[in-house]
């Protein structure tokens, strides 16, 4: 049997669907420490994938421990309710269980506090992240690290030649790129000591993963292609007839639940509803840029007239929203279309609902979409050009239904939380020797 190099795609999909290849790498297990900023009770997108990642690894006869956070994104009270926290050292160091994981919760504070102190707080979490790994009687033979930050993979590289295991780093989002593109970091020196860190994650690296051909591309340009493997996230896919029947409304509403920062270039979305007859748009969540929508909504004479904002909800509300809105808003500033995709789209789509995308024509937000027939993007960053899509899906319901329907079937077929994390698995048994 042929090993193919790290970036081939193809022997990955062999593994996954070959019976043969299964059983001859079945009885592969091993230790696997997972280092990742959010992790449930978080109710952010990237914590509830590595968590379903965590609980699936470990049902396939992996061991799995993780170190992780203080629930600080958005803290779930339903979530904490099912993973309650116990002192462990203290308020600094928490222990709780997962599917039977361990997993301990580093302190750091709320993602609200100033944003140099945030920062402080990742390198905070690094070291001790480090020094709880090294003082675990757990011994990993492999560290998985998920960005961002993606200092958290100086973090896994130290940890790993520390405890002579591999580590494998996993891109969510491109940083140094994300940054400097959204203007975020400007000085030329930090940006070459940014880059230096990227480089030296990649190159002790057993393999890259990513989320997206083009994230990819760019990495493949940066380290040895061959450790370079393309992953996408998962969709937990409810069954159809666990799906809550849309609740009858009187307007069109579009939906946008999440963080809001610049990069969701929801200013796009509130400038479009003067133009928007009929149509409540619901914001729903907290960021950065949530003080300047307001301002924006208000001085536009929407706010509280057809632009609604509200708080986080926890994660068991969200079966609720989906059945209460008929449409859902994602965007990407133009800077950041190259340098992530929304782990959102999928949970929207298998939950069949279509999608109102905002984002570059080549991005891979657009192709994803329009690959899965789930959704309408526009271009042109234009509010009347994003209102006169609106109204256009608004007086089609028929349309709507079948992108939802299609939507559905296509995450189903290629995202299920199965086939993704088994690419993961094949990826474990085939390169990290024993």
């Amino acid at each position: 049997m042929r090993l193919a190099a790290a970036g081939d795609a193809a022997f990955f999909q062999m593994v996954c669907t070959e019976p043969g290849v299964v059983c001859l790498l079945r009885n592969k297990l091993m230790n696997i420490l997972l280092f990742s900023l959010v992790f449930n009770p978080d109710n952010v997108s990237t914590a509830q994938i590595m968590a379903g990642l965590a609980e699936d690894l470990q049902q396939r006869g992996h061991t799995l421990t993780v170190i992780t956070t203080t629930p600080h994104f958005h803290p779930d009270a339903s979530l904490a309710a099912a993973q309650p926290l116990r002192p462990w050292i203290g308020r600094l160091i928490q222990r709780s269980e997962l599917s039977g994981i361990p997993v301990y919760h580093i302190w750091v504070p709320n993602k609200s506090v100033w944003p140099p102190l945030r920062v402080l707080s990742w390198l905070w979490f690094h070291f001790f992240s480090v020094v709880l790994a090294l003082c675990l009687r757990f011994r990993p033979r492999v560290i998985l690290a998920c960005s961002p930050p993606i200092t958290i993979g100086l973090a896994a590289r130290f940890a790993a030649a520390c405890l002579r295991a591999d580590y494998i780093y996993n891109v969510q989002e491109l940083y140094p790129d994300i940054a400097v593109n959204l203007g975020y970091v400007k000085n030329p020196r930090l940006i070459a000591c940014l880059s230096a860190v990227e480089r030296a994650v990649y190159s002790k690296a057993l393999a890259v993963t990513s989320i997206t051909e083009a994230m990819c591309a760019k990495i493949r340009t940066r380290t040895d292609p061959a450790k370079v493997v393309f992953i996408p996230n998962f969709v937990e896919l409810p069954p159809p007839e666990a799906l809550p029947p849309d609740v009858p409304h009187a307007d069109f509403v579009i939906t946008y639940a999440g963080n809001m920062g610049t990069p969701q270039n929801l200013g796009l979305l509130i400038e479009a509803a003067p133009f928007l007859k009929g149509v409540r748009i619901r914001l729903i969540g907290d960021g950065g840029d949530k003080a300047r929508l307001l301002a924006l909504a208000q001085r536009l004479g929407v706010l509280e007239k057809s632009v609604f904002f509200e708080p986080y909800r926890p994660l068991s509300d969200m079966p609720a929203i989906y059945a209460e809105s008929d449409l859902f808003y994602v965007a990407q500033m133009p800077e950041a279309c190259s340098d992530g995709i929304p782990s959102k789209i999928y949970r929207i789509l298998g939950h069949r609902k279509p999608l109102l995308i905002a984002t570059a024509e080549t991005a891979d937000l657009a192709q994803f979409v329009r690959r899965m027939e789930g959704g309408v993007v526009v271009s042109d960053f234009s509010a009347q050009t994003l209102a006169h899509t609106v109204e256009s899906l608004r007086t089609d319901p028929a349309r709507l239904s079948r992108m939802a329907a299609q939507g559905y079937a296509n995450v189903s077929r290629y995202y299920a939380r199965a086939a993704v994390t088994e690419q993961y698995d094949a990826l474990l048994r085939a390169r990290v020797r024993l």
